[in-house]
Formats: structure tokens, C-alpha cells, sequence
């Protein structure tokens, strides 16, 4: 499976990923979801190389915090740029926190967009 050019959100919320999905699709992306963060390492492990991951933070079974810890200690994901995307209202700060960009939920699409491209690179 070829996934270079996809994104993958991570997030609990499935309404919240289905709407994501959908937007991000009507604006050229492909798209993959996880349930959580053990689903995400699953699907990476797996073969699934996005161009950037959107992250929850707040999830049951692993979190966005956890999921970011395994992320940047194993050497064949770190480089996967990550896009924070939480309620949280540091939500900039806790993706400072984690080395990335965070944004507030809701997003406004534009600024969504706009951290896919900062994170993707040129």
C-alpha cells in the first residue's frame, strides 16, 4: 500500500474524524483514521507512511502524549510530521510541548489547511 501522500487523523471522536476526512478529501487529500493511539503505531507499523498524522490528545486507551512518545523513540516514525489538533484550550502550548504545532478544536479550515502545508514542508 502506498501511503506517502496521505494524511492520518488520530482522534476518538468518530464524527470528528469522518468531518475531517471529508473536508480534507473535497481539498485533494487521502486520508486514514485511527481510533486511538495504539491504532495509529499499528497501522505505521504496518506500512502506512502518511505525510503528516493530526493528532488528538485526549483519548482513552493511548493518548496523544503517549502515542508522540513512541513516535519519536522509534526511528522509522519520528521524521512523520505531526499536526496537534485538541479542545484544549494551550492546545498551542502542548504542541510546543511535544515539538509540533497545535491547534484548538474547533479549527477553522484555513488555519487546518494552512498546518498540513507548514508541516508537509515545501
Amino acid at each position: 500500500m502506498t501511503t506517502d501522500d496521505c494524511v492520518l487523523v488520530v482522534d476518538d471522536d468518530r464524527d470528528i474524524c469522518e468531518v475531517i476526512k471529508t473536508i480534507l478529501e473535497l481539498h485533494g487529500y487521502r486520508v486514514l483514521t485511527a481510533r486511538d493511539g495504539a491504532d495509529a503505531l499499528a497501522q505505521l507499523r504496518a506500512g502506512v507512511h502518511p505525510s503528516v498524522i493530526i493528532l488528538d490528545l485526549m483519548m482513552p486507551g493511548m493518548n496523544g502524549f503517549q502515542f508522540r512518545d513512541e513516535q519519536t523513540r522509534d526511528a522509522a516514525l519520528r521524521t512523520i510530521p505531526v499536526v496537534v489538533l485538541t479542545g484544549d484550550g494551550k492546545a498551542e502550548a502542548k504542541g510546543i510541548a511535544l515539538g509540533v504545532e497545535g491547534l484548538r478544536k474547533p479549527v477553522q479550515l484555513e488555519d487546518l489547511l494552512d498546518a498540513l502545508r507548514r508541516a508537509r514542508g515545501p
